[in-house]
């Protein structure tokens, strides 16, 4: 069986920790390891990591506080398995999401990352979350797909070939924190095969401590991440038609003279 290193970074996440846990062990598929990045918590998360008692579980703790590119970055570098999925501390995964990206993977070697449809999660109900699926070698769909607001999928979903990433010049970018996921799908999307499974499979939690909600940093990064972009001239050509990365360079630029707010 492949073996699937999966990533969870935690900065004070014991709220909905268990939980999230718990939805990895109850996974139909078992050869699995989480590789733990307690980002400088200050909560109970490191006594609750390792109440589970797993040996699957390998807990690591940062000295300082860093920015999610860098610990995610740390986390691949202690990760062992083939296969590489990301799941927050705050998500849950149902119970055959590993299982049925697997045999994705298998039946289709060529593949280098695999998606899910997913549920959107409040405190009180879940509701589907209908995308607009592609499949092959859709660099342009990818793209686009981030800077129109309505993102292919959500980072809990994927699974993507460890090899794939190594392929990549650096895994995530050092200077990005919410916006690392985004950085690195767009030059995943320059040479992977994207393949997705119609079934829900996750569960993507909203609540009012989701880091996505500061739009002032996700703007900020955003237009760092275009102006990066600008210099690869066939994804230049991307961005320069496309109206919301105009948008959101408008908006950086309004934030920086504190006309937003």
């Amino acid at each position: 069986m492949k073996l699937v290193s999966i990533i969870m970074t935690c900065h004070n996440g014991e709220r909905y920790l268990v939980d999230s846990i718990n939805s990895i062990i109850n996974q139909t598929y078992e050869n699995w390891e989480i590789i733990f990045i307690d980002n400088f918590s200050s909560d109970k998360s490191k006594k609750i990591v390792n109440s589970f008692k797993d040996k699957r579980i390998k807990y690591h703790k940062t000295d300082k506080l860093l920015n999610l590119g860098n610990v995610r970055t740390m986390a691949l570098s202690l990760s062992k398995g083939e296969f590489i999925s990301f799941l927050d501390v705050d998500d849950l995964w149902l119970e055959k999401k590993l299982e049925l990206q697997i045999k994705k993977f298998l039946f289709n070697e060529k593949i280098d990352v695999v998606y899910t449809n997913y549920y959107k999660m409040t405190e009180n109900n879940y509701s589907k979350i209908n995308k607009k699926l592609y499949s092959g070698y859709c660099k342009k769909e990818v793209i686009q797909s981030y800077l129109n607001g309505k993102p292919l999928t959500a980072w809990l979903t994927l699974m993507i070939k460890k090899s794939s990433l190594k392929k990549l010049d650096y895994y995530f970018d050092g200077k990005l924190h919410i916006t690392s996921d985004f950085d690195l799908i767009i030059r995943l999307s320059e040479f992977s095969y994207f393949e997705y499974l119609d079934d829900y499979l996750c569960k993507y939690r909203i609540h009012e401590d989701n880091e996505s909600k500061n739009k002032k940093s996700e703007i900020s990064e955003l237009a760092y991440i275009i102006n990066k972009f600008n210099k690869n001239n066939e994804l230049s050509k991307i961005l320069s038609t496309n109206y919301f990365a105009q948008k959101i360079k408008l908006k950086n630029f309004l934030y920086n003279i504190n006309l937003l707010n």
